[in-house]
């Protein structure tokens, strides 16, 4: 899990890594602490369950705090239970819940009441009445490599299905980059096209990568089909239901592979060009969306929000700005002179008023650079995006795959 605050003028990375556990010796201390732990968080709800007003964190302290601390818990964990437990009472209000029950396992733990290890990945945990109990991280040592120079803030213990799991919570500052150009990404069923331009429009660079949008499917017709051959009894039949959960599991592995792996390949793109990245506003997509069956079932299984929160992660982890854009007309405007576009062949467009012609995933990134810019529209003082040449291949892009991106935008040299 990762996140992105700013505080002051310094933005900070927060990152979760999740690893399973392995106590040296036994469980018992640990698992009597979480079972406290729990029955302490439901306690406490109860309580503001049944009052009508918010209290203060100073409030909440003055109720629960020497409750707490009789019960044999440390000075942060009471912190941490009554502080947790206004947050479960608030988040069941607001969606017009029920009183929450806990049945699970877990607690919080502050930083004050651990020790890690990272170079031996071991954990100390200390946990009430003065008890102490060591586990040994099973993680490898290149996976925390990334995170010594990081600091840890705080963590969260869970015992579930026999297995202890602990996730560290880490946090950096990150040092804003200097904006030099812009990227533009457009992002389709079948690829994702990205252009990074100068600030005055000169083209820099030009490249394509394609989705694996069609594995995914693969995957999906197999489990219309063997739905459609167990019509009634794929539900409650354990190898079927595990058939399908398999190609489940898959069409996850192949999105989150594919986000986590681009995502990363266009920040580095964006770091060595010094760009402020520009990706499509998509939020409301499926909302809006009303297109006929077979649209439908791409825009269902399409990873557009996993691939553009692993291009937002990456790109501010190396402290580059991320802004979005509406959609809207990105792929039907002219972005010469605004006019209406037609299709023109395979997946080339053209203006009926001005004759630009271009590959309509290349024409989707200049109008969303030209919608982030503060500069003029094309073909005005100061943006020289130009019309088409004939014999122009445009850079970052080779072979066969690619004939479409063609002859399309002029090119001008790197910065």
């Amino acid at each position: 899990m990762v996140s992105y605050l700013v505080r002051g003028e310094q933005p900070v990375v927060v990152e979760a890594l999740k690893v399973r556990a392995v106590p040296e010796g036994s469980y018992d201390y640990l698992l009597e602490f979480l079972k406290m732990y729990r029955d302490a968080v439901q306690l406490v709800v109860n309580e503001l369950w049944g009052l009508n007003e918010k209290l203060s964190r100073k409030k909440l302290h003055e109720v629960f705090y020497n409750r707490l601390r009789k019960l044999g818990f440390r000075a942060h964990h009471a912190k941490q239970v009554y502080t947790y437990a206004q947050s479960i009472v608030e988040s069941a209000r607001s969606n017009g819940g029920r009183k929450p029950v806990l049945r699970r396992l877990s607690a919080r733990v502050d930083r004050y009441d651990y020790r890690l290890d990272l170079e031996n990945r071991v954990l100390v945990l200390k946990i009430h009445n003065s008890y102490e109990v060591k586990l040994k991280l099973m993680i490898s040592r290149e996976r925390v490599e990334k995170f010594k120079n990081w600091g840890n803030y705080e963590l969260v213990v869970k015992y579930e299905n026999g297995e202890l799991w602990v996730s560290v919570y880490f946090k950096r500052i990150v040092k804003p980059v200097k904006q030099r150009t812009v990227m533009a990404v457009d992002l389709n069923f079948d690829n994702l096209t990205l252009a990074i331009f100068t600030p005055n429009g000169r083209l820099v660079r030009l490249k394509r990568f394609k989705t694996p949008l069609r594995k995914v499917l693969t995957h999906r017709i197999w489990v219309e089909r063997i739905q459609k051959r167990y019509p009634r009894s794929w539900r409650y039949v354990k190898g079927v239901r595990r058939a399908i959960e398999r190609h489940g599991e898959r069409i996850r592995s192949i999105s989150w592979d594919y986000a986590h792996k681009v995502g990363d390949l266009i920040a580095e793109l964006a770091l060595r060009h010094r760009s402020v990245i520009v990706l499509e506003d998509l939020d409301m997509l499926r909302e809006r969306a009303k297109k006929d069956r077979e649209f439908n079932k791409k825009l269902s299984l399409w990873f557009y929000r996993r691939t553009q929160f692993c291009v937002e992660y990456e790109a501010k982890e190396r402290g580059l700005r991320v802004i979005k854009v509406s959609p809207r007309g990105s792929s039907s405007t002219c972005p010469r002179c605004s006019g209406k576009l037609v299709g023109n062949g395979y997946r080339t467009l053209k203006c009926s008023k001005c004759n630009y012609i271009g590959d309509r995933d290349v024409t989707a990134t200049v109008n969303l650079y030209l919608k982030s810019s503060r500069y003029p529209r094309c073909g005005e003082p100061g943006v020289s995006l130009n019309a088409p040449e004939p014999d122009e291949n445009p850079s970052g892009v080779r072979g066969n795959r690619d004939e479409a991106m063609k002859n399309h935008i002029k090119l001008y040299k790197p910065i």
